[in-house]
């Protein structure tokens, strides 16, 4: 119903931002890594929308993501039994879209868990489910990154001492120009070693 907005940001919260376009504030639902990284209160963005109407209680929800791929995968989650909206937002905002996508690709269940978070029978019933929808899907996948190292990464800090959510969550903030595993838990235990 309503593909994309663009408009100018009123106010963000932890859930959602508000946007105004010609004088018509939508509340948008972001995953809270999208919130982080749209610009500040008063600028311009542009947000693609997924419409969502409850029937039970009759109301509206509408998904903002900021690239198209992202809203594409969000609808692609929201197709597999046990996951609606709600759910598929939360799983785009564990960990970023190529990794979710790679990990599907290969059938990697275990390796969904380990990076994103979330849960293994959901992880492997995502693989299950959507592995030849994305082979198929224009979703922006990239087949040919090398998935072991981030899983490698993930093992060594558990094994150091830090928790998989540490683990996971210092490896989205390690450059792209790390490509091996070492290379990976280097730069993870700088930023460690910084706070």
């Amino acid at each position: 119903m309503i593909g994309y907005i663009n408009g100018t940001i009123q106010a963000i919260s932890g859930k959602y931002a508000i946007v105004d376009v010609h004088g018509v504030g939508y509340r948008v639902t972001m995953p809270a890594k999208s919130l982080n990284s749209i610009a500040k209160i008063g600028s311009q963005v542009k947000l693609f929308t997924h419409y969502q109407t409850n029937p039970r209680d009759g109301l509206v929800e509408l998904y903002g993501f900021t690239t198209p791929e992202e809203l594409n995968f969000f609808e692609l989650l929201t197709t597999v039994s046990g996951i609606g909206p709600k759910s598929a937002q939360a799983i785009l905002a564990s960990a970023d879209l190529q990794t979710l996508q790679i990990g599907i690709i290969r059938g990697d269940g275990d390796y969904l868990h380990k990076v994103s978070g979330i849960g293994e029978k959901t992880a492997h019933r995502l693989v299950l489910e959507l592995k030849n929808k994305i082979m198929t899907a224009d979703v922006g996948a990239v087949a040919d990154s090398d998935v072991g190292t981030d899983s490698d990464a993930i093992d060594a800090l558990v094994t150091l001492g830090y928790s998989q959510y540490q683990a996971r969550d210092v490896l989205k903030q390690v450059a792209k120009t790390a490509k091996t595993s070492e290379e990976k838990i280097k730069e993870a235990l700088k930023l460690l070693g910084k706070k």
